[in-house]
This record gives C-alpha cells, structure tokens and sequence, in this order.
C-alpha cells in the first residue's frame, strides 16, 4: 500500500494535486518538494512505501534518489510524446506557424521518471485537436486541463496501489528542448524580418517571464509586452 506520495509541482497547484489523492487516499500522507535541498532531507529516510509524483515540475530529481522510492517516481508532461524537454508549447507553436491544421495535435504525457529527462516508459497520453490562431496562454491552458484530466483518472491507482502502472505503446520521438533553446529563441537577431518577429513573438511573447530579448552595441533590451498585457498562466488559468 502507497502511504506516502512526494509531490514536486508549482506552488501555487499543490493544495489541488493533495486534494485529488486525499480524494483516492484520505490516509495518504502527502510532501511538498520544491528543491533539492528539500529533497535531500530525505536522504536518511525509508522510501519502501513513497511514490514520487511530478505535475509539471523543473525539478531534476537524481536517479540515486529515484532508485530508492519503492512506489516509483511519474511525471505529468505538458506536452505529447513527440515534444520532450522545456517550454513544449512554444516550440509547438514557434514550428507549426500561426495557423494550426489539424494534423499536429498536442495534449500531456505521464510517464515513468528517469535519470534523462523526458526518457521514461509512458503509462498515459491524452492527445487534443489544436484550435486555429492559438497562442501559447491558451494552449498552455488547455495542456493544464488535459494533464489534470488524467491525474483525477490515475490518481486512485497511484494514491494506493504499489505496483507499476502499465505502460503503452506510446514512444518518446524528437529531440528534448533545453533551456538554451527557450533563451535562443526568445533572443531576437538584428536582422529579423517582421514575419520571424510575428512567429516568435507569438510562440514567447506573452508574459513578463517569456519576453523576446535583443542585443543593440553590447546592450540587451527585454520587449515591454504592452499590447498583450502582463498576462501570464499559472496552474492552467491565465493571471
């Protein structure tokens, strides 16, 4: 029986997640981890009945650590199985252009974590038609709304049984984007053309923590995003 489950996720979503499992679990102790640190008062600990969890969260949990949790350890992507790594919204955004066709649909990832980020067996996918125009708040959004759909779907069986969840066919495919790629892109060259500047802007241009960048005589300069607002989506709803 799973009696512990560490949770690693935004602050601001942990008293959702804990409710979902005291929902499956009402014994269910539950721990937030939100750094290393934290995680590492937990290294004298027994992990034979703890399961890690990840909604979402940046935090590179060390395979030695992973090892030791005798429920396991998943991960909720925001993003589908062919958009390993960072900020999967925007490069979904930033390659398939402003219109969306229908053929590139996007949606979450649950799967097992591994010492490589965004490497493990996959145990559930949800997958949705991409609306035409979109821009990254919205899909950001909608990513939130699928990963919660599957988190109330899974959370029974994480909250209490021990045993592996089954794992699909479903495979990781292209390369993993890094935080490097993310900052390359929200660099602008001089260079640019109105059309690159369009298509990045509406990949990363919302959002004080997403603005595009330029470089003028050794100076960098962030865009002061004034026709979209200081919007940002925080657990899924725009703030």
């Amino acid at each position: 029986m799973i009696e512990e489950i560490l949770l690693l996720s935004d602050p601001a979503l942990i008293p959702d997640l804990k409710a979902v499992f005291k929902d499956a679990n009402p014994r269910l102790r539950l721990l937030s981890i939100d750094t290393l640190d934290t995680l590492n008062t937990l290294e004298n600990r027994a992990l034979g009945n703890t399961r890690l969890i990840s909604f979402g969260g940046e935090l590179i949990v060390p395979a030695a650590f992973l090892n030791r949790l005798g429920g396991g350890a998943y991960n909720f992507h925001p993003g589908p199985p062919d958009r390993p790594g960072r900020y999967p919204s925007c490069f979904f955004i930033y390659d398939n252009g402003v219109q969306s066709d229908g053929d590139h649909p996007f949606g979450s990832t649950v799967h097992e974590m591994a010492a490589q980020v965004d490497s493990g067996a996959i145990v559930a996918t949800d997958l949705f038609h991409v609306p035409t125009d979109i821009d990254r708040l919205t899909l950001d959004a909608l990513s939130f709304q699928s990963m919660l759909t599957l988190l109330r779907h899974l959370a029974p069986a994480l909250a209490t049984d021990p045993a592996p969840l089954p794992r699909i066919d479903a495979v990781w495919s292209g390369r993993a984007t890094t935080q490097r790629d993310f900052e390359a892109l929200c660099h602008l060259p001089q260079d640019i053309t109105e059309a690159e500047f369009q298509r990045r802007y509406r990949a990363v241009g919302e959002g004080p923590e997403h603005a595009l960048n330029l470089t003028l005589f050794g100076h960098r300069f962030t865009l002061n995003n004034r026709h979209a607002g200081p919007k940002v989506t925080v657990g899924g709803k725009i703030r």
